[in-house]
């Protein structure tokens, strides 16, 4: 366009055609070092934040103290929303225009402002109730233009995990036939609670119905019977390491995580694998075991 103007200023002798040319030609180069400037000192951040629990959700079920020691800031199961900040902040002062953009899952979302102020901008947008597994953002870059729109510039951000969806589980306890248990206090040595240990002489609050009536005749004493105290329950789930859709991979991963959580809940040990893959850790923590079903099959 300048060097259209100085064209018709010469050909037309229009001395003003000169002028206006200059001022093109200043107002561009302060457009490109605007934009160079305005591209330093930018990084975007990503976080999650207002977890929407919805109704039938594992976290409104699960005890407080067991929800303390879960993700930050809150565990996510699938049916859950939550909302994703988009953080973008400025090391050197304000700057302005700014655009963040990227993937999140399979969606396509974008935020911009025409100010970042020194102390940061951030905007939450609302996702929907996402399928189980890892949630990857993606492809995320920050934009920055000059405020006339000559020039652009952009940055690619490194991909990241913000966030992991748990199966969703219940208690099938109650659906169980339910056990008679001796005792509930766990022994070093293994026993069902029901395995005769022995017979001892009858003490004031002993259930009647362990009195050992031929034995008691036998003695001229009531004597009851003695069980074995049961053992600390250790449960073994293994998964089929290549299900036949992911639809099916999720119903496994949620009886699992029932299952799960009715042992460790009971005071008992969970190890999950499949053939090929790395089982869990940590068997008494339930995180540690929804983790591992979150991302099952794809596991190293």
């Amino acid at each position: 366009m300048c060097l259209v103007l100085f064209w018709y200023g010469a050909t037309s002798e229009v001395p003003w055609l000169f002028l206006l040319a200059w001022w093109v030609l200043a107002l561009v180069a302060a457009a490109a070092g605007y934009a160079a400037w305005n591209r330093s000192g930018l990084s975007l951040h990503l976080a999650v934040r207002n977890t929407v629990i919805v109704a039938g959700s594992p976290a409104e079920q699960l005890p407080e103290q067991v929800l303390q020691r879960g993700p930050i800031p809150a565990p996510v199961f699938e049916g859950d929303g939550f909302g994703l900040e988009i953080a973008i902040q400025s090391s050197r002062g304000a700057r302005g225009p700014v655009w963040a953009l990227g993937l999140v899952g399979d969606r396509s979302i974008s935020a911009g402002t025409g100010l970042v102020p020194k102390g940061g901008w951030s905007r939450v947008e609302a996702l929907p109730a996402l399928r189980r597994g890892p949630v990857a953002a993606q492809e995320w870059r920050i934009q920055t233009s000059d405020p006339l729109g000559f020039f652009f510039g952009r940055r690619p951000a490194s991909d990241s995990e913000i966030a992991m969806i748990l199966p969703r589980f219940t208690s099938l306890a109650g659906r169980r036939e339910t056990r008679e248990m001796e005792t509930n206090l766990a022994a070093p040595r293994a026993g069902s609670g029901n395995e005769l240990f022995g017979i001892r002489e009858y003490r004031p609050g002993d259930s009647l119905r362990r009195i050992h009536w031929r034995s008691s005749a036998r003695h001229g004493e009531l004597v009851v019977r003695e069980y074995e105290p049961p053992g600390m329950r250790t449960l073994a789930i293994v998964l089929d390491p290549m299900p036949a859709s992911r639809d099916i991979a999720d119903q496994m991963a949620r009886i699992a995580a029932s299952e799960a959580w009715d042992c460790i809940k009971e005071g008992g040990r969970v190890v999950i694998s499949a053939p090929g893959l790395e089982p869990s850790q940590s068997p008494h923590d339930l995180w540690s075991q929804l983790e591992w079903l979150a991302r099952y099959p794809d596991l190293p």
